[in-house]
């Protein structure tokens, strides 16, 4: 009767091949996203801390990839927004999707919770306060100012984080329910983080190196929260800790029905007999697959914070055009690497497993491709380290 209810469930959710993976690079780019903008946030907190740098890169290292790292945090609750106010299959087969609000009766009607309806907006809406006060930062402001257009909307979307993470866990039975599953421990993630967040802008609360302290353990909650919803990614959960629903349909296997004009799925109600499907669409991500998701991440948040080291040389091109172009190079460089790191990402959301023996050249391709990127890793690494020697060496010429 599981079997039964669970390809039933299947069939609602998943009923052809375009809705299958819709959810599932939904899902992905979401937690990828929620990666990248955590790791440019401890950035700029080490930054601070450990006065990495020259006085001059400053502004450059840690106001550029504080809104960098709000629009990947942005996108990634975005996605989890877009996910749910998409759930009507029928839609996402005519390609006819909803971008900003659905009807909260076509959500509840298909059973799920008015409180993943309203926590994801929150979500949103938090993220929202926050990238105003990013973009404001930007600016020198008068006290009064800053106080309205960066301090209160810090407050505000850090209090908006800690309620949805709230909801979050009353939607996932945290507080009625031992952790025995990746959302459980996610919810929780959020939670504190939200919580985090929220008080670290609190100054009658925390100030000075307390702040930035809860501010940290708070962005490595995320952070960790995000690689857990890559494990439930990887385990076919594709509801993330708004939309349960999707995560009770793991471990079934699915196949493309031949006969059908629409991408039509076929559920293998045997769970024993998935490793046996030659057309399963669903393929597992195996662990080490897992690990180098998690590099070409690091690669490419390291990528960018090495362009950002050479955005305060702007004006060389007037005074000293030879340096100009030395760091306009290194600019362009880290840029496409960039592009190319998360081109190499939107592959290892469809390819998801490593070709077996005698599928050459693709199996070599892709070993090459994972060793390739640790070297890329480690390289991306010295560039910063090099850049900041540089900075020193060749401090820009003044507007």
């Amino acid at each position: 009767r599981v079997h039964v209810k669970r390809s039933s469930e299947f069939q609602t959710w998943y009923p052809t091949v375009k809705t299958f993976t819709f959810r599932r690079t939904i899902s992905f780019w979401g937690s990828v996203f929620c990666c990248e903008g955590c790791l440019l946030f401890l950035w700029i907190d080490m930054m601070t801390t450990y006065t990495i740098g020259t006085p001059e890169m400053l502004y450059e290292l840690t106001k550029v990839p504080n809104l960098l790292g709000g629009t990947f945090f942005l996108s990634g609750i975005y996605l989890a927004w877009f996910e749910l106010i998409n759930l009507d299959s029928e839609r996402i087969n005519e390609s006819t999707y909803n971008y900003l609000w659905c009807d909260l009766e076509d959500v509840t009607k298909r059973g799920i919770s008015q409180l993943s309806f309203f926590g994801a907006a929150i979500y949103l809406i938090g993220a929202l306060f926050y990238t105003c006060a990013q973009v404001s930062d930007f600016f020198e402001l008068d006290p009064t100012w800053k106080e309205r257009l960066v301090d209160w909307p810090y407050i505000i979307g850090g209090f908006l984080f800690f309620v949805s993470g709230c909801l979050e866990m009353i939607i996932n039975n945290v507080f009625t329910s031992p952790p025995t599953a990746y959302v459980w421990w996610v919810a929780v993630m959020n939670g504190y983080g939200g919580l985090t967040f929220w008080l670290s802008a609190c100054p009658s609360v925390f100030e000075g190196e307390a702040a930035t302290i809860v501010g940290v353990s708070g962005t490595v909650t995320y952070l960790v929260g995000a690689v857990m919803g890559l494990l439930m990614w990887r385990g076919e959960q594709f509801g993330g800790a708004m939309i349960p629903a999707l995560n009770r349909l793991g471990h079934v296997a699915v196949r493309a029905d031949p006969t059908s004009h629409n991408g039509q799925l076929v559920v293998e109600v045997k769970e024993q007999d998935k490793a046996k499907a030659q057309d399963a669409l669903n393929p597992r991500l195996s662990w080490r697959g897992l690990v180098f998701l998690i590099v070409y991440i690091f690669i490419g948040a390291f990528q960018i914070l090495a362009s950002c080291t050479c955005l305060n040389h702007h004006m060389d091109y007037r005074d000293d055009p030879e340096r100009f172009r030395r760091f306009l190079n290194v600019f362009v460089t880290s840029f496409v690497n960039v592009c190319i790191v998360h081109m190499v990402l939107a592959l290892n959301s469809v390819t998801v497993t490593m070709p077996k023996r005698g599928d050459e050249p693709f199996r070599s391709l892709v070993i090459l491709m994972r060793v390739l990127s640790l070297i890329v890793l480690v390289n991306s690494v010295l560039t910063l380290e090099v850049q900041f020697e540089d900075a020193e060496k060749y401090p820009p010429s003044s507007i």
